[in-house]
């Protein structure tokens, strides 16, 4: 900025000069500890007067009217004196802290992370991003080559918040990332609504409804963020049995006050893996809906905010278990969907390895984890089940998938250093169509270094592939990978 311009607070400014970025911090969502108010508190601190909390200003669409005008240390005030502080103090101390405007760019920044209690604003817009870039190094056997690249593995910009109701919530997800050259993907965008909030005045969170496209309800992997995990990415076991992303519509909610804390979503969905397939009359899916559901329970202690790593250090054990069902029947007229399945432990497609006359079969998957934390340790597994039947144009007998993860971690540094261990393991018959039983395994070992929690840390570890049953891009794992896989990571987000 130019240096022959004073420095002054936003409240000592002009009523008129400061009124354009009080609105800019409103439109922000993220400036004023309560929006309401943020307009007729500027104006009437001089007077030592604010609107009440529960001033519904977009609803009254005016400034407070006279008898809407309480002292600052009023009960019903938002700004109520604290530890020998005068509520006008409070406030301006908290502009202060605050800037919004521009300097060679518009400019909204805040002096500390702030709780500003936004949650039941009727409007609300919060923007966050984050992403992984990664060194990959391999030595696989031949004809599958090696690796040693940098890659952007997750470059991610969210936008969410909720839209003319609390209750009424929106989530945006953008991903970049270089295996998809320059190309920016729509990755997750869905509404949800606290139906039993918003109707019938239920704690938050025990019954709601959500539509669009979204994480589909099955495996804990899936269910974690990858800002949570603690090797680089998620297994080979987790991937194989995945069902991913969807276009579904869904329910949701949960129970406190059980006997045991209780989460659940259920949904029905276009298909397995269907997120990025293209829809309508010019894309390749069959008309068989999928649907599925997850249960997760927390019977001992209180987990926490981390989803794996024990962060919190627990003095008592904390355990989170969880179950989960999918099924759909997958038909030869819908080929994005019939060609994504594979086999142990070459990894081809299912339908390379299908007699011709085969036109569809049925899926059905299970799952079943378990997870702790104590005293710097974190301990993972879920195991998985895939049972393919009811061919239809071939005497196929069932076929049975399955497979596990277990991971083993431990701060050696508190929050800071952890040491990280995990094996990973697929078996069945639906390489051979019955015949005998193969499997593929997936032994690894890491480092994570925490700087800043998961918000920003370096991972590195090393895993050990013996034949591996899928194709994927996030994990660099090919079909049939036999040798040595070194990914070293750097993640931030915020």
């Amino acid at each position: 900025m130019d240096s022959d311009v004073p420095y002054r607070p936003l409240l000592t400014l002009d009523p008129d000069v400061r009124f354009l970025p009080v609105i800019a911090s409103i439109v922000a969502l993220i400036v004023s500890q309560d929006s309401v108010p943020a307009i007729g508190q500027e104006s009437m601190i001089a007077s030592n007067a604010v609107a009440p909390a529960s001033y519904d200003a977009a609803a009254a669409g005016t400034t407070p009217a006279a008898d809407q005008v309480c002292d600052i240390g009023d009960p019903r005030s938002p700004w109520t004196p604290g530890d020998g502080v005068s509520a006008s103090a409070q406030l301006r101390r908290f502009s202060d802290s605050i800037r919004v405007g521009y300097d060679d760019g518009f400019v909204i920044a805040s002096l500390r992370e702030r709780d500003l209690e936004t949650e039941a604003f009727p409007f609300r817009l919060k923007v966050n991003g984050w992403g992984q870039l990664r060194h990959t190094a391999s030595d696989v056997a031949l004809p599958n080559t090696d690796l040693n690249q940098f890659q952007m593995k997750r470059a991610r910009l969210i936008l969410s918040g909720n839209a003319f109701l609390p209750d009424l919530t929106y989530f945006t997800q953008f991903d970049g990332r270089s295996s998809s050259g320059d190309d920016m993907r729509l990755l997750d965008f869905y509404l949800s609504y606290d139906i039993g909030h918003s109707q019938f005045g239920f704690e938050k969170g025990t019954f709601g409804f959500r539509a669009g496209k979204y994480k589909m309800p099955f495996t804990m992997a899936r269910w974690l963020s990858g800002k949570e995990f603690e090797f680089s990415d998620r297994s080979v076991a987790s991937t194989y049995f995945d069902v991913n992303r969807s276009l579904a519509v869904g329910l949701f909610g949960e129970s406190k006050h059980t006997a045991i804390p209780i989460e659940w979503e259920t949904a029905i969905f276009n298909g397995f893996v269907t997120g990025g397939a293209e829809t309508g009359s010019s894309g390749n899916l069959d008309d068989n809906f999928a649907y599925s559901i997850r249960l997760q329970g927390y019977p001992i202690g209180d987990w926490g905010d981390s989803q794996l790593a024990d962060f919190e250090a627990h003095d008592r054990l904390a355990m989170r278990v969880g179950c989960a069902f999918a099924g759909t029947t997958i038909s030869r007229n819908g080929s994005t969907e019939f060609n994504t399945p594979r086999v142990v432990d070459s990894g081809q497609t299912f339908a390379s390895i299908l007699p011709l006359a085969v036109d569809s079969y049925h899926v059905s998957q299970f799952a079943l984890d378990a997870s702790f934390k104590w005293r710097g340790w974190s301990s993972t597994m879920e195991y998985y089940f895939r049972n393919l039947s009811d061919f239809e144009g071939a005497g196929i007998p069932s076929l049975l998938d399955h497979g596990f993860w277990f991971q083993l971690g431990y701060f050696v540094v508190p929050e800071k250093l952890q040491v990280l261990t995990r094996w990973s393991r697929v078996d069945g018959d639906s390489g051979t169509l019955g015949a005998s039983d193969q499997s593929t395994d997936e032994v690894g070992a890491g480092l994570a270094w925490y700087l800043r929690g998961n918000r920003a840390k370096i991972v590195t570890d090393v895993t050990r592939l013996d034949g591996a049953p899928i194709n994927s891009s996030a994990l660099d794992v090919n079909p049939g990978d036999r040798g040595w896989l070194f990914r070293t990571q750097m993640q931030f987000s915020f």
